[in-house]
């Protein structure tokens, strides 16, 4: 590993769809946290080619911090990440927030909807985007982290946690991070990115490409703080009130049933009941399921 003056100790792994722009801003604000500016830098499955130092050069700026870390919601779901993250520093502090499965999924495609990625029905969404439902096999991604980590050294919360008090929320990650309670303002509490619809494709199309742009040309710290603008946000977006789309609920009961073995497993891997929670059946799946845990897809 080239030389640096800091190592990183600390990473979101995932997963997506659960308030991970939220902690960044949180985390961001944080006198005792250093975070690298962008927020996704996917250093560990997508541009691992880039070699170590490109990935140290994102922490150039970190002083004595007590957490010096990043957000990149794939490396949970991802099957190489882990193994990477072990090699390059074992006494990684991993952060892990999870989502009912299907409420998670759900979600992800109206983000697609939202940018202009995908127009159809989620249904076919879940046949075109394969991580619609991989990155909800929550208790198989994370016992490949536990096979590489002690248990310590992951942090593992809830989106429900969340939604039901931030602030606790933010109180126990900082704990996990050695970094000071800091009291957020009221701003920050509240949602960073609800789903909504554009309120002119046209307009976040432009934005879209603007935001690829300023990647590939080296802007990736105004491209984040743009990105994560409240008011850039809001006046790209409507959010959605009582016209939010929903899922089918034929077709959300399938889904749950693929996704029964891993929200069981969940139970014995976190020591929570968060089947009760997400109000998944006690009882798992015959085995002839669990051989194809989405049944038609």
């Amino acid at each position: 590993m080239p030389a640096t003056t800091t190592i990183p100790d600390f990473a979101y792994i995932g997963t997506s769809k659960a308030g991970s722009t939220w902690l960044f801003n949180a985390l961001a604000g944080h006198p005792d946290v250093y975070l690298a500016s962008d927020k996704g830098l996917y250093y560990f499955d997508q541009h691992f080619d880039e070699g170590p130092q490109w990935y140290l050069d994102h922490f150039r700026s970190a002083g004595d911090q007590a957490a010096v870390g990043e957000i990149s919601h794939s490396y949970l779901s991802s099957p190489a990440a882990g193994a990477r993250i072990a090699e390059f520093n074992p006494g990684m502090r991993l952060l892990v927030c999870l989502r009912e499965p299907v409420d998670r999924a759900f979600s992800d495609y109206l983000d697609l909807v939202k940018n202009g990625q995908y127009d159809g029905p989620f249904a076919a969404a879940l046949e075109k985007f394969p991580r619609l439902l991989d990155r909800g096999r929550y208790a198989t991604h994370l016992q490949r982290y536990l096979d590489l980590f002690p248990r310590s050294q992951l942090h593992v919360s809830l989106f429900d946690d969340l939604r039901a008090d931030p602030q606790a929320y933010a109180d126990e990650v900082f704990a996990f991070l050695g970094a000071r309670r800091l009291e957020l303002p009221p701003a920050d509490l509240k949602s960073r990115m609800p789903a909504g619809r554009p309120r002119s494709a046209a307009v976040a199309a432009a934005a879209k490409s603007a935001s690829k742009l300023a990647k590939r040309t080296g802007l990736r710290r105004l491209r984040s703080r743009v990105k994560r603008s409240i008011v850039v946000r809001q006046a790209l977006y409507r959010p959605y009130k009582d016209d939010r789309p929903t899922v089918d609920p034929a077709l959300a009961a399938e889904l749950r049933q693929g996704f029964a073995d891993e929200v069981l497993r969940l139970d014995s891997v976190l020591g929570r009941p968060v089947s009760e929670l997400w109000g998944y059946s006690s009882a798992p799946a015959p085995a002839a399921d669990r051989s194809q845990p989405f049944p038609g897809r």
